[in-house]
């Protein structure tokens, strides 16, 4: 299986290179081609604002946005034309407010989409709950890349967190076309309740069998953490093993103005320290 579109949301302009530098990595392994989109949202104006001053607020909202756009557009081509890479640019103007209604618009037709951590405290020019709608929504691999530091290499050293659930099982597969010829893959089980005698059942040995057949030295590290939650055991591990990619499965729903997302997912979104690949 190999990658042949990846899409890098870019509207984060102050880590636009590392997700660049991210995109090229896996475009290289893949001779995949990139779209760089960058998104300017419609502007939303509370209705109890006057037309006029709507109409200012509008003007400077999208300035801003146009703005920032021609920074990233000349940081997606130098990238292009310094890696030689098939590269497409899409500046769109956004029908929604949301940017992340035309990143999943668009991402549908991705192999995978890498994207900023963001959340509440960055400053990206995304929503606050970007990442949350993207992967909920998108029905494609999300890699996101954490809100600080640089990464030298991607899917080479992956931890997976599996628990054989619909979610694990989407996110565990959906990484295997990413990954480097035999990387190194853990698979991470967190209080399997495993006992002496489970040494022949051990837990997540057959995904590490799955994957050793995709040519990756697989193993199974089964982990009893009762004083510390999974999302905490994961980052752990990644930091433990010098992984550069946690793989898991994005668990949580939509209401009606409210994205409900489990402990696990919530926890590592926030604290991420190696770009993290989910999938719903």
């Amino acid at each position: 299986m190999s990658v042949g579109t990846i899409l890098v949301s870019l509207n984060d302009v102050e880590r636009a290179s590392h997700l660049l530098d991210i995109a090229s990595m896996l475009a290289d392994r893949h001779d995949a081609h990139v779209i760089g989109l960058y998104v300017i949202p419609a502007v939303y104006i509370h209705p109890g604002i006057s037309a006029h001053l709507a109409a200012d607020v509008t003007d400077m909202g999208r300035q801003f946005f146009q703005d920032q756009a021609s920074t990233v557009k000349q940081l997606f081509e130098d990238q292009m034309n310094k890696q030689g890479f098939k590269g497409e640019w899409r500046e769109v103007d956004g029908m929604s407010h949301l940017v992340s209604s035309a990143v999943i618009e668009h991402g549908r037709q991705s192999d995978v989409i890498v994207a900023s951590q963001g959340g509440a405290a960055s400053n990206n020019g995304c929503e606050a709950d970007f990442a949350e709608r993207l992967v909920l929504d998108v029905g494609r691999p999300v890699l996101f890349v954490p809100n600080a530091g640089k990464f030298e290499t991607v899917a080479q050293n992956v931890i997976f967190g599996w628990n054989a659930t619909r979610e694990a099982a989407r996110a565990a597969f959906d990484a295997v076309p990413l990954m480097k010829d035999g990387a190194k893959a853990h698979v991470v089980w967190v209080d399997s309740r495993l006992r002496d005698d489970d040494a022949a059942a051990l837990p997540g040995a057959e995904l590490s069998t799955a994957l050793s057949r995709h040519g990756f030295n697989a193993i199974s590290e089964p982990t009893s953490a009762p004083d510390i939650d999974p999302a905490d055991a994961l980052l752990n591990r990644a930091s433990d093993t010098g992984a550069d990619m946690l793989v898991m499965g994005a668990y949580g729903h939509s209401r009606v103005r409210e994205l409900v997302f489990g402990g696990a997912t919530r926890k590592v979104l926030d604290q991420m320290t190696v770009p993290v690949l989910m999938s719903h």
